[in-house]
């Protein structure tokens, strides 16, 4: 199929060659002339949803767009910062592996090795296989689009979702660099660095670095130490190569490393615990009071989230680092350009965890990581015609993850969670895979007023995995029942898949006037299948290795929307209404004992996004958005929330319809007030107040109150000026993160029929002092 779409479009560049050679006005150049003409300077915002520049209010999909002075600006510098800037978003963190994103609900999951992201995050044209290898400060960046609804046919990996893009900035034939220093609370520091240098006449250097420093917000009452640290640093060099006027060489050079307490987690939601004591009980109670004869109750046990504290007897550590090394290649012939983008990334996560979540000794360890990816892409866009034209390509990308499960037992263990005392348990999953695509996306312009954007990709995959466990070890208790059971050992053997999917989508635009583009995004798209690489629990339990064998998660969609100008290009505003049906959704559930990957069920996503800007003077500018959403499972099960559990090892399964897909509030939104006036020459003051508010959501499936998430809305504030003097620019800044010191939570986990969430930070205040030279 794919093979018959290149061929319309190579027939239509043959046959339409003489208007491909006339290329309609540049409309991103047009666009800024207009702004100026209206006497006030605004930016024009550009975006390449269809692999092209083009003005984002001529782009048929919704598109939402943050650029790198809004990011500096309202202080927002991690990935988990943009659920504040773009309107339904989600962003569930809780340490670098335990991260993800979700749009309009979908996607809000704590990953698996074997699961991948709902939610696409490319990096300079490199997708990010992993969530966790976004887990860095956004530093140097131009701008970070988001796209809305399935993507595929352009972009280089299939989501159900949506695509986060990052784009960093490139380097330029100007001299330029850029000191930045930033002080604040919790003895936050926080330093970049840019130097961007011409080499030759062909030849420029950029290097970008980073390195960020917080001691923490969670406090351990046990020994006394702060936990949730930040700890680091980064480093990005580029090369950029121009032999002719025709052809453009990128290599960029990465490195990213982290050693910190992130991660910490505080205790949320006790369910009753019902079968180990004669009666029901709390978690927290249960770990206050003696339960067997000679074992100590837990000294300190918290039971108010909003309190910020923990009492862990063992290390909270977590260590990650990253390499990357990507080539672009960007080539114009005879005004086709040709784009190559071959790239290398590996991600190493290590953690070390107190996973009873108290002072007692029962239980230590986590999962490592290692994954290493290999892509390669190819593709052509056609001139920009008044007729017709296309960007066609192929992408390939090779995976290998190994995930390392290793945990250590106490001598409480056996009364607390039933696990052997002084014992240890490892297991190893690994998962090689291999995806070939082929794509293509077309633009015919029927009428002045009328466009058709029609797009494909067909995408095989093949997955070879395999799960070992090894059995529990160190005490002979684990020769018995149910230990050798539940924990003995386990070799799925080689598990294999391959899959072969289409990805589509069909968008037709009509200018309703010069100023008004109404459109229609018609979008499928397929996540893959694969393994339950982090299976813990002997999959015997559940039927061997069928049990741990996901579907693919297919989507599909349809956005109505209008995106309209006013006031001489002063004010905008974009609306739509979107559908989103997925079948067999990917995501993690909550057993007794450890979360497991599955397929839940089918969900569907409904309602209205708006967003506007407006720029009433010079002095003046304003920008938010509104959105509603209303994601529920149609069907599926899952395990029965915590407070209806039975016993101790839960209440087998129950129907998830109609419940609220987790992560996903029905209502968001964010606001952003800037003024800015200059009280003499070279020196610019602006001040900046940002509100992001979200209504409550649920963090579990099973929409236990036991996960409910309150709303919350975060207030932001800065102050400063910009002092000009010959080449060296001055900004001096004074700012408040979360001025009203909201206690909200950026995502949930559970065990031991408790939940435990990341909480975010408090009011963090302090200054930025940045030199441009």
């Amino acid at each position: 199929m794919c093979a018959v779409f290149w061929g319309v479009l190579l027939t239509w560049s043959v046959s339409h060659a003489d208007e491909a050679q006339e290329p309609v006005k540049d409309q991103p150049a047009a666009a800024a002339n207009s702004r100026q003409a209206s006497n006030i300077s605004i930016p024009p915002v550009v975006v390449t949803a269809r692999r092209r520049e083009e003005p984002a209010q001529q782009a048929p999909l919704p598109v939402s767009v943050v650029e790198q002075s809004r990011l500096e600006t309202e202080r927002q510098y991690q990935i988990q910062d943009l659920e504040q800037v773009f309107t339904n978003v989600t962003s569930q963190f809780l340490h670098a592996r335990q991260s993800s994103l979700s749009i309009r609900g979908i996607g809000n999951n704590l990953p698996n090795e074997g699961l991948e992201g709902s939610v696409g995050i490319f990096l300079d044209n490199v997708y990010l296989s992993r969530p966790g290898m976004a887990a860095f400060d956004l530093f140097d960046v131009k701008k970070i689009e988001l796209y809305r609804g399935p993507q595929g046919s352009l972009f280089g990996k299939n989501t159900t979702a949506g695509v986060l893009n990052i784009v960093t900035n490139k380097p330029s034939f100007e001299a330029e660099s850029s000191l930045e220093a930033s002080f604040g609370s919790r003895d936050f520091r926080q330093f970049k660095a840019m130097l961007n240098q011409p080499l030759n006449e062909v030849a420029a250097l950029r290097i970008s670095a980073y390195d960020t420093h917080d001691d923490g917000w969670i406090k351990n009452i046990f020994n006394g130490k702060q936990l949730n640290e930040i700890n680091r640093k980064g480093i990005r060099g580029q090369l950029l190569v121009q032999p002719d006027h025709l052809t453009e060489f990128r290599l960029i050079v990465e490195r990213n490393e982290e050693d910190s307490s992130t991660g910490t987690l505080v205790p949320y939601g006790y369910a009753p615990w019902r079968g180990t004591p004669a009666a029901p009980v709390s978690y927290a109670d249960f770990l206050r009071r003696p339960v067997i004869a000679g074992m100590p109750g837990a000294k300190n046990v918290i039971t108010d989230p909003e309190d910020y504290k923990v009492s862990f007897n063992d290390d909270q550590r977590v260590k990650v680092d990253q390499n990357a090394l990507t080539l672009e290649m960007n080539r114009d012939i005879n005004g086709y350009k040709l784009t190559s983008v071959t790239a290398w990334r590996d991600w190493h996560f290590k953690p070390q965890n107190d996973l009873d979540f108290s002072d007692l000794d029962v239980l230590r360890g986590g999962f490592g990581v290692d994954h290493y990816q290999r892509s390669q892409e190819i593709r052509l866009a056609s001139p920009v015609s008044k007729v017709f034209d296309y960007v066609i390509g192929a992408y390939a990308l090779d995976q290998d993850t190994t995930s390392r499960q290793a945990y250590t037992s106490g001598p409480y263990s056996l009364a607390i969670n039933s696990t052997p005392n002084n014992s240890s348990i490892a297991g190893t999953g690994t998962q090689e895979s291999r995806l070939y695509a082929l794509f293509g996306s077309a633009t015919w312009h029927l009428r002045p007023e009328l466009d058709l954007t029609v797009g494909l990709r067909e995408s095989r995959e093949r997955k070879e995995a395999r799960v070992i466990q090894n059995k529990a070890v160190g005490d002979p208790l684990n020769n018995v029942f149910p230990f050798s059971f539940i924990l003995g050992d386990f070799d799925s053997g080689k598990l294999t898949t391959s899959e072969k999917s289409l990805a589509w989508n069909i968008s037709p635009s009509y200018h309703l006037s010069e100023d008004t583009l109404a459109y229609m995004n018609f979008s499928a798209s397929t996540k893959s299948g694969g393994f339950n690489l982090n299976s813990l629990v002997s999959p015997a339990i559940t039927g061997g290795p069928d049990a741990i064998t996901i579907d693919p998660e297919r989507a599909r969609n349809i956005d109505i929307g209008i995106k309209s100008n006013f006031l001489d290009q002063r004010l905008y505003v974009d609306a739509n209404l979107f559908l989103t049906k997925v079948r067999d959704y990917q995501a993690i559930v909550s057993d007794v004992f450890i979360p497991r990957l599955t397929n839940v069920g089918d969900i569907t996503s409904k309602g209205l996004e708006t967003e506007f800007r407006f720029y009433p003077d010079r002095h003046w500018s304003l920008q938010g958005s509104l959105a509603y959403t209303d994601a529920s499972f149609d069907n599926g099960t899952a395990p029965t929330p915590f407070e209806e559990f039975t016993t101790g090892f839960g209440a087998g399964n129950k129907s998830v319809r109609g419940n609220q897909v987790n992560g996903a509030p029905r209502w968001t939104s964010n606001t952003s007030i800037r003024h800015q006036w200059r009280p003499v020459d070279g020196v610019e003051h602006y001040t900046n107040l940002h509100y992001a508010w979200r209504s409550e959501s649920f963090g579990d499936v099973t929409n236990s109150s036991f996960s409910r998430i309150p709303s919350y809305g975060l207030l932001n504030l800065t102050t400063g000026f910009k002092l000009t003097d010959g080449r060296q620019h001055w900004d001096i800044a004074l700012w408040i993160r979360n001025a009203l010191d909201e206690r909200y939570f950026q995502g949930l986990t559970s065990t031991y029929n408790s939940y435990f969430a990341s909480a975010g930070p408090p009011r963090t205040a302090g200054i930025t002092v940045r030199m441009d030279f």
